[in-house]
């Protein structure tokens, strides 16, 4: 009987320590599991942040593209568009395009378009700012949109650009003063006409 309790005994002992390497191999278990979900973790959080920067990117693309339309209001700095611009159609496509953006340049067979809220003159798109800048600030802006500050080249270009400014407007113009050869110049590097 002794040999019984012995075997008894042994065995409990037996028992006690499979569970313990049974506990033991779990909390192995469980921590290889916990390595592989801080590793998962790790990877959607940058993918989270990867599609976030995305989301911001493509917001401000899109916001870009609506500051790109002239704002309605009042006007208090101009920016002129030169006919080499990107708006281009044939006569074939004119059908196509509203006519509040449509302008037609008549010394050629291609039709120019404007956008929207500029204004058409001469072969020239114009647009009348509300926001108040400093000149270098209107320059780069102008420049961001592939148009350049007013050029006034004749005495017509002149009154419509009066006809159209409210009386309480001030406007940036496209003059630079080089001081080296002491001249005032247009910023496509034409020189100003003193009868002007």
């Amino acid at each position: 009987m002794q040999d019984e309790e012995r075997y008894m005994t042994l065995n409990i002992q037996s028992k006690k320590r499979n569970s313990a390497q049974t506990s033991q191999l779990t909390f192995k278990d469980y921590s290889v599991m916990l390595h592989w979900y801080k590793i998962l973790l790790g990877i959607s959080g940058t993918m989270n942040g990867v599609l976030a920067l995305t989301l911001i990117s493509l917001i401000l693309l899109v916001s870009q593209g609506i500051l790109l339309k002239c704002p309605k209001g009042s006007h208090s700095n101009i920016t002129q568009c030169e006919d080499t611009g990107d708006l281009k159609v044939n006569n074939g496509t004119r059908r196509n395009i509203s006519n509040k953006d449509l302008c037609i340049l008549r010394s050629t067979d291609q039709t120019v378009l404007c956008p929207s809220e500029w204004l058409k003159y001469q072969g020239k798109c114009y647009w009348f700012s509300n926001e108040m800048k400093s000149w270098s600030d209107s320059y780069v802006y102008c420049l961001e949109r592939k148009s350049h500050l007013l050029i006034i080249q004749d005495q017509p270009e002149m009154a419509f650009i009066q006809k159209n400014l409210r009386q309480s407007n001030y406007v940036w113009i496209g003059l630079n003063f080089t001081s080296l050869k002491m001249t005032w110049t247009w910023v496509d590097g034409s020189p100003v006409d003193p009868e002007m």
